[in-house]
């Protein structure tokens, strides 16, 4: 009768007893919550305690491992330079133990099968070390045979070289006017008036000296007569009828007259004669007839 009793209290109480159980669900959940936190925070803290041991011990550890590196790369170095060292030694000591080499049945010096020197004897092909002895060759020159020349000017008298008026007379002692150059200096030859391209023939018996081109007297031949005497031709066409060394006879073409040089373009066409005793210049008309 008791229990029929209960069981209907309950029923009557069902609702009370629903929301007293929620209730007290919902508290344990509350406190299940609250303390849930505190242990993620402790373990999230004892999570980073391990990280950062873990990165203390990994750098004291790459420290020493570079600590350890750099001890053996220095011992590494050391230990290179002192081989080297032994090993230039020795190559000295062995340079030092070889002699010199000589070809040609003479000592040689080489190393061995054990690396000690020794003493060889090398003979070569005579064909390839011994120069065959050849007669010296003996070359004959022919001396120079100067022309047996010698001009008097006693006895004998030049020629003009062309015939033409006097343009510019000889004078040492007066200067005399040069068109071109608009100045007055004296003169050592004449200037003898000839039209472009007429020849110019040897005043006297001699040997061409010179063949030079010159500033003032163009192309210019010099001609040596013997005991000093020499005649020099200027203002000549560059084709000429002789060579240096050539024997020439008087009256012989040596080449034609040519345009002026620029310092007488002013004066007409002319030929530049001049004569010279032991290098000093003379009058040439003295000596012509």
């Amino acid at each position: 009768m008791k229990l029929k009793n209960i069981i209907a209290y309950i029923k009557r109480k069902q609702f009370y007893f629903a929301l007293f159980t929620c209730c007290i669900t919902v508290f344990l959940i509350a406190i299940l919550l609250w303390i849930r936190p505190d242990e993620k925070e402790q373990e999230i803290a004892n999570l980073n305690g391990e990280v950062v041991s873990n990165e203390d011990s990994n750098e004291e550890s790459s420290g020493d491992l570079t600590a350890n590196l750099v001890e053996n790369y220095d011992d590494e170095i050391v230990d290179a330079e002192d081989s080297h060292v032994e090993d230039v030694c020795e190559e000295e000591e062995t340079v030092k133990a070889i002699s010199p080499i000589t070809i040609n049945s003479e000592e040689v010096v080489g190393e061995g099968d054990y690396g000690e020197p020794e003493i060889y004897e090398e003979q070569l092909a005579p064909e390839l070390t011994t120069p065959q002895k050849k007669d010296p060759v003996v070359v004959e020159i022919a001396p120079v045979v100067k022309p047996n020349i010698s001009y008097n000017a006693e006895k004998e008298k030049m020629i003009w070289p062309v015939e033409g008026n006097v343009l510019i007379p000889f004078s040492m002692d007066t200067p005399v006017y040069f068109k071109t150059l608009d100045q007055y200096k004296i003169n050592p030859a004449l200037y003898i008036a000839a039209s472009v391209g007429k020849d110019v023939e040897v005043a006297a018996e001699g040997v061409v000296e010179t063949i030079r081109v010159e500033p003032e007297s163009g192309v210019t031949v010099t001609v040596y007569h013997g005991n000093g005497y020499k005649t020099i031709y200027g203002q000549l066409n560059k084709q000429l009828n002789v060579k240096e060394g050539d024997l020439v006879k008087k009256g012989q073409i040596l080449g034609q007259v040519e345009t002026p040089s620029k310092y007488h373009i002013l004066l007409d066409s002319h030929l530049y004669f001049k004569v010279t005793k032991n290098e000093k210049p003379i009058n040439p008309i003295e000596l012509i007839k």
